[in-house]
C-alpha cells in the first residue's frame, strides 16, 4: 500500500471513530436530561413539549397532548366546562358546579412554574378586585407533579385566597382539560360555558380584559 492509501485509510478510520464518540456523548446526554433525579414522568413531558412565546388564546385542538393525557381533544369554546371535585389544602372537597351562575377563572398552576410565578400577583388582584361581584378563581395546583409543603410555601408567598384546589392524580389536567402547558387558564361564564381557553402566563391588562368579558 502506497503512502496516501495509507493516509486516506487512516483519516477515515478517524471520521467514523468522531461520529461513534458523537454519538455515544449524544445518547449519554439524553439518558441524563430524561433520568435525572426529582423529576417526574409528567413534569418532564410537560418540560419537552413546545412551548408559546406569549399568552395566546388557542385556535381549540391544534396543540398537541402531552404524554399521559387521552386523546379527547380540547375543550371547546362555548361549550360546557367539564365539572370536577377536588380537595383542597384544608381537606375540604369543591366542584366546579357549586359555583353555576358565577364568572370562574380556573387557572392550572404548579410551585416550580415560572410563567405561574409571574403572573400569580396579577390573578391575586383580580379576584380581590372582583370578588364581590361573584367572581371566583380556583386554582388547580398539578400536585401529581409538585409537594404539598412546596404548594403552601407558594400559597403563603402570593397570599392567595381563592380557593386551591390539588390534582393529585392528574386526571382532571391531563383528561378532562387536556393541559398543553403552564400555567392554562379557562375562563367560565355564568351558565358555566367556556368562554376562553388561554395558554401562558397573562399580563395584568390581559386578565383584566378577560375577567371582564365573564363578568358581563
Amino acid at each position: 500500500m502506497d503512502g496516501s492509501a495509507h493516509s486516506s485509510d487512516w483519516r477515515r478510520g478517524r471520521l467514523w471513530i468522531g461520529v461513534l464518540l458523537g454519538g455515544i456523548a449524544l445518547g449519554l446526554g439524553l439518558a441524563w436530561l430524561i433520568f435525572q433525579p426529582g423529576r417526574g414522568a409528567a413534569q418532564m413531558a410537560l418540560s419537552l413539549a413546545p412551548t408559546l412565546p406569549a399568552a395566546q388564546s388557542t385556535p381549540f385542538g391544534t396543540l398537541r397532548s402531552p404524554a399521559g393525557a387521552s386523546s379527547a381533544p380540547l375543550p371547546v369554546s362555548r361549550m360546557l366546562a367539564p365539572d370536577f371535585t377536588l380537595k383542597t389544602l384544608d381537606g375540604d372537597e369543591i366542584s366546579l358546579s357549586q359555583f353555576r351562575g358565577q364568572p370562574v377563572l380556573i387557572n392550572f398552576w404548579a410551585s416550580w412554574c415560572g410563567p405561574c410565578r409571574r403572573e400569580m400577583p396579577d390573578l391575586v388582584r383580580a379576584y380581590e378586585t372582583h370578588k364581590a361581584d361573584g367572581f371566583v378563581i380556583l386554582g388547580i395546583n398539578l400536585t401529581f407533579q409538585d409537594s404539598i409543603p412546596e404548594v403552601q410555601a407558594f400559597v403563603d408567598e402570593f397570599k392567595m385566597t381563592f380557593p386551591v384546589l390539588l390534582d393529585e392524580t392528574g386526571d382532571v389536567a391531563l383528561n378532562l382539560y387536556q393541559l398543553r402547558g403552564l400555567p392554562m387558564s379557562i375562563f367560565v361564564d355564568r351558565n358555566g360555558l367556556i368562554e376562553r381557553l388561554q395558554i401562558g402566563a397573562m399580563t395584568g391588562e390581559q386578565i383584566g380584559e378577560f375577567v371582564g368579558d365573564i363578568l358581563e
